[in-house]
C-alpha cells in the first residue's frame, strides 16, 4: 500500500512546519516529499473536500490566525490569512456543506466561524461564539477552553474542556445554540469526539477515558465511561486523539505514550483490547490508513507507524519511523 499525507506541527518559521510524506508499506519506507518553512505553529491542518485547498492554524498568543493555501505539486501557496479572534486556535473543521470554516480558540475560549470565497480562500470572520465558565481543575479548567468542532446530522458539536461540556450549535453563520449542552462528569475535560451510528464517543483529556453517549428519543444519554489507561497507572497523562475504523476505536495517551485499542460492541459500548507504546513520545495525533496507524510523536520529533491486526484485535509496531520537527497533526491526502 502506498499513501500520502500532510503533517502540521509546532515548528518555528526556520523549520519545516507543514510537510508531505509518502508511506510505502511494501518497502517499509516513510519518506518526506517536501516541507514548507516560514510558518509558526501550524499545529492543525485541514484539506477541503476537493483536496486542493489546505487550511492551517497559527497557534499563538495573544491572537492566533487561520490561513488558506493552494495545494501545488511541490508545496503550498498562501492565499490569505485572517486573525482567529482569540488565543491558541488548535482545531479546524468545515460545516454548512463546506461553506463555513470553524476554528477552536483554545486559550481564547471561543469558536470562530469564517465564510469562504469560491476559490477556497478566507472571506471574513462572520461570528465569534465566546464561551464563559470554568471547571473544578484550577490549572486546566480555570476558564472555558474550546477544543474541537464537528458537524453531524445538521448539528455542530463543540467540546469545551474547561467547562466539561459539549455544546451544540446550528452550523451556519449565526452559530445559534441548537440544544442544551451535553454534560460530562466534573474534571473530565472533553477534548475530541467521534460518531458511529447512534453513538457519540467523547475523549476526555483530563480523565484519560472515553465517555460513550447513546442517542435516544430524548437525546444523547451517557451510558459508559472507560479508562484508556492500564489498570493501576498513576503517572501524569493527558489524552490526545480519537479515531474509529470499522468496529475499532483508538485513542492516544500523552504521558503514558501509548495507543489504546477498543472494540465497539453491537450495543455501541466499548471493550478495551490493547494498550501499546506508540513508538515515540507524546502522540498528539494519529491517523488510520487502511490497517496502518501513523502517530505524530511531538516530543520525539518523529512519525511512527503501527499496524492494526483486525483479526486478533492487536496493534503492532512496524519499526517504520521518519523525523520531522514537533509533529502535531496528520492529514491524509
Amino acid at each position: 500500500m502506498i499513501c500520502e499525507f500532510l503533517t502540521g506541527s509546532y515548528a518555528s518559521p526556520e523549520e519545516e512546519g507543514i510537510c508531505r510524506f509518502c508511506l510505502d508499506t511494501e518497502r517499509g519506507k516513510l519518506e518526506k516529499l517536501w516541507g514548507v518553512r516560514g510558518l509558526r505553529n501550524p499545529s492543525w491542518i485541514l484539506l477541503d473536500k476537493r483536496r486542493d485547498i489546505l487550511y492551517a492554524v497559527r497557534e499563538t498568543v495573544p491572537e492566533g490566525a487561520v490561513a488558506a493555501f493552494r495545494m501545488e505539486p511541490e508545496g503550498i501557496r498562501l492565499l490569505n490569512e485572517l486573525e482567529s479572534g482569540g488565543a491558541d486556535p488548535c482545531h479546524l473543521s468545515l460545516a454548512d456543506k463546506g461553506r463555513l470554516l470553524l476554528a477552536a480558540n483554545y486559550t481564547g475560549g471561543s469558536l470562530a466561524a469564517f465564510s469562504l470565497k469560491e476559490d477556497g480562500s478566507l472571506e471574513k470572520r462572520v461570528r465569534l461564539a465566546a464561551h464563559h465558565g470554568a471547571g473544578p481543575d484550577p490549572v486546566r479548567q480555570e476558564a472555558a477552553h474550546v477544543h474541537f468542532s464537528e458537524e453531524r446530522d445538521g448539528i455542530l458539536y463543540v467540546t469545551d474542556l474547561g467547562q466539561d461540556r459539549v455544546f451544540r450549535y446550528h452550523p451556519d453563520e449565526r452559530l445559534a445554540e441548537a440544544d442544551e449542552p451535553l454534560s460530562l462528569p466534573p474534571g473530565s475535560g472533553p477534548r475530541h469526539l467521534a460518531f458511529r451510528d447512534d453513538m457519540l464517543y467523547v475523549l476526555c483529556e483530563l480523565a484519560g477515558e472515553t465517555a460513550v453517549f447513546r442517542r435516544t428519543e430524548k437525546g444523547y444519554a451517557l451510558c459508559q465511561r472507560l479508562s484508556m489507561l492500564p489498570s493501576g497507572f498513576s503517572g501524569k497523562n493527558i489524552a490526545s486523539a480519537i479515531r474509529i475504523s470499522g468496529d475499532f476505536l483508538l485513542t492516544g495517551n500523552r504521558g503514558h505514550d501509548s495507543l489504546a485499542l477498543c472494540r465497539i460492541g453491537e450495543d455501541g459500548e466499548l471493550s478495551l483490547l490493547d494498550i501499546v507504546p506508540c513508538g515515540g513520545k507524546t502522540p498528539r495525533d494519529f491517523a488510520l490508513m487502511g490497517d496502518y496507524v501513523l502517530t505524530a510523536d511531538q516530543d520525539s520529533d518523529c512519525l511512527s507507524v503501527l499496524r492494526l491486526d483486525r483479526k486478533r484485535g492487536r496493534l503492532e509496531d512496524t519499526g517504520i519511523r521518519a523525523g520531522t520537527a514537533r509533529p502535531s497533526c496528520i492529514c491524509p491526502v
